[in-house]
């Protein structure tokens, strides 16, 4: 049965209408009673049975029980005034007069509550405005109180590298041995860079003309650990400090440039740069930060490389664009040896002009056409357990496009851009959740997991829209998981918090997303929401020939289930990778491996055949 929380009593809807029901019946009996009685003191016995039945009905019957009593009443005094125009009976005067302080009273009390309920209302929204302030130091106090949860984990104590990166992670905001940012206010600076975008591009009619892309310079010291080694912990923090401060130098003024770790510095531009314009820069601040080693006629053999990200055709998210820009400085230390300036030439993504400087009226309508035509559909993939059981299924939004299959990034992209992301996000949940209903009839405990992001989160109505969908696909919320994604619900929890606290209210699971792909710390997951990690496919696909990538993984999923928190694999796509993560307490599985996604009208078939 449906609640109303805006009542104070009785929120059940049908007990609601049968207290209505039952309070206009009795009311009308009486006053028939009265009618067609003619003994004056009962008549008068009877208007103050229903004085008070209309005082209740105003009070615990809400708004609409005030409109009620106030017909009934208009009724009762229309009565008495034909009875004393025209019967001449003695008692109507007194009835009159009872009847108009009934309804005065109830008037006067139901401005009251209406006074009452706007200064209540404006008290919630000044300690919910307070609230949100407090939030973010909260999570920091939360931070600090709560990582010795994390460090003291015997399967990270083990790993010295492991702990001191974790420990390095809480004061990072500001690194303390060179005084530049640290890795959380790059990051920081990244997201409010795309936060702030994203909603010029919405409010535009050409999101793409508005868009105000930027870029992530990733720059490191080649053999880190083996010159420390040669020249100590201390001569090694004087060259860091050295590095840093030519790099603020050589660096345009509107830059920001931070220390990420070890000589591992970052550097974050706006300005509009040529392909060679960047590399012109990048190789200025390689030579610069190698000045550091050089003196004179002396030298030390330290080469420095570089690599690149670019939002927004990179990624949207802060903390993957340094993991990419990371990435490609790794690649060229492995393949360019001493020419580290080059960077491979990207590779446009499938369907990606279809979105191109369209206008935002342009970009909706290929979206209703998708909608309308199947273009724009649901897959979904199947999770299993470490001995091949079905679990449940995490649901994909696919778009395919004369039949090109467009990137889930590109067209969610496109969407958000055009303020679109509110109708894309709705189909996903009704089509997902018809089909977790679906399923349920043939297994009442499979789950179905679905992607949330951020900008439906921040919707007002969003715990509503759900609700209305919940409630018209009457699908079973115990076995719904919302999949979170890290890096965004690290960077806005202040923002969504409160949302997903009222989520968590209706049974509804919560699943970190995308864990590894960027910027993952260890010390926010205990302070956030969730019952279930997924470990990103990126992040497992080594595991067979990196052997740092299997103790990191191992680690993790045993530090998960030290405070009862699920681990999912995603990605998993080899037998070897299966293998190692089921070898290491894993939870669940999915990935190509097991199984593709599966079309919608296959959805049954599966999972019948899997009983």
């Amino acid at each position: 049965m449906k609640k109303n929380n805006g009542r104070l009593f009785f929120q059940n809807d049908a007990i609601y209408v049968a207290v209505v029901f039952a309070s206009v019946i009795l009311f009308m009996g009486l006053l028939a009673l009265q009618i067609f009685s003619g003994i004056t003191p009962t008549r008068i016995f009877v208007g103050v049975a229903l004085m008070f039945i209309s005082f209740m009905m105003n009070v615990f019957e809400g708004k609409f029980g005030f409109y009620i009593t106030y017909a009934l009443n208009f009724v009762q005094f229309m009565i008495y005034t034909y009875e004393y125009v025209m019967m001449q009976n003695e008692s109507a005067p007194i009835l009159l007069a009872m009847t108009f302080v009934t309804m005065v009273i109830n008037m006067l009390l139901q401005y009251y509550v209406i006074k009452l309920a706007a200064k209540i209302k404006g008290i919630e929204d000044s300690k919910r405005e307070e609230r949100g302030k407090a939030i973010r130091k909260e999570l920091e106090d939360q931070m600090f109180s709560r990582t010795s949860l994390i460090v003291n984990n015997e399967s990270i104590g083990g790993n010295q590298g492991l702990s001191e990166a974790i420990g390095r992670t809480l004061n990072s905001s500001i690194d303390p041995l060179t005084t530049l940012p640290g890795r959380d206010a790059i990051t920081e600076r990244a997201y409010k860079l795309i936060r702030e975008d994203i909603s010029n591009m919405r409010e535009s009619d050409n999101p793409d003309k508005v868009c105000r892309p930027f870029t992530i310079i990733y720059l490191a010291l080649d053999r880190f650990d083996n010159i420390t080694r040669s020249i100590g912990h201390k001569s090694m923090d004087l060259f860091i400090q050295n590095m840093a401060h030519r790099l603020r130098e050589a660096a345009d003024p509107t830059d920001m440039v931070a220390r990420i770790d070890d000589a591992d510095f970052v550097i974050l531009y706006k300005r509009s740069l040529t392909p060679e314009g960047e590399k012109k820069y990048a190789a200025k601040l390689v030579k610069e930060a190698g000045r550091a080693f050089a003196a004179g006629l002396d030298s030390m053999n330290a080469t420095i490389y570089y690599g690149a990200a670019h939002y927004p055709v990179d990624s949207r998210h802060g903390g993957e664009l340094i993991a990419i820009a990371e990435e490609r400085m790794s690649k060229a230390a492995a393949t360019a040896q001493g020419n580290p300036a080059e960077d491979a030439e990207r590779t446009p993504l499938p369907g990606e002009d279809i979105f191109k400087d369209k206008s935002k009226d342009e970009i909706i309508a290929i979206f209703e056409r998708a909608i309308t035509d199947g273009s724009l559909h649901m897959a979904y993939q199947p999770c299993f357990t470490a001995d091949r059981k079905l679990t449940g299924f995490e649901a994909f939004l696919r778009f395919e496009k004369n039949g090109i299959s467009i990137p889930p990034h590109v067209f969610l992209a496109a969407s958000e851009n055009a303020g679109y992301m509110r109708r894309v996000g709705g189909f996903s949940l009704e089509n997902s959740l018809s089909a977790l209903t679906a399923i349920n009839k043939i297994d009442p405990e499979l789950t179905m997991n679905i992607n949330i992001s951020n900008y439906q989160l921040r919707e007002a109505d969003f715990i509503q829209a759900f609700q209305n969908i919940v409630s018209y696909t009457d699908c079973n919320v115990k076995n719904l998981i919302l999949d979170l994604q890290e890096e965004s619900l690290i960077s806005s929890l202040a923002d969504i918090r409160m949302t997903i606290e009222e989520l968590a209210t209706t049974g509804v699971k919560m699943a970190l997303d995308n864990f590894g792909r960027g910027y993952s710390s260890f010390n926010a997951i205990p302070l956030l929401p969730v019952s279930v990690l997924k470990l990103d496919g990126n992040f497992t696909s080594n595991l067979a020939t990196d052997a740092t990538v299997r103790i990191l993984t191992r680690s993790a999923i045993t530090l998960m289930h030290d405070i009862d928190i699920t681990v999912t694999a995603t990605g998993v796509g080899q037998e070897d990778q299966f293998e190692i993560l089921a070898g290491s307490g894993c939870d669940r599985f999915q990935g190509l491996f097991l199984g593709s996604a599966i079309a919608p009208d296959e959805l049954e078939e599966f999972v019948r055949a899997h009983a």
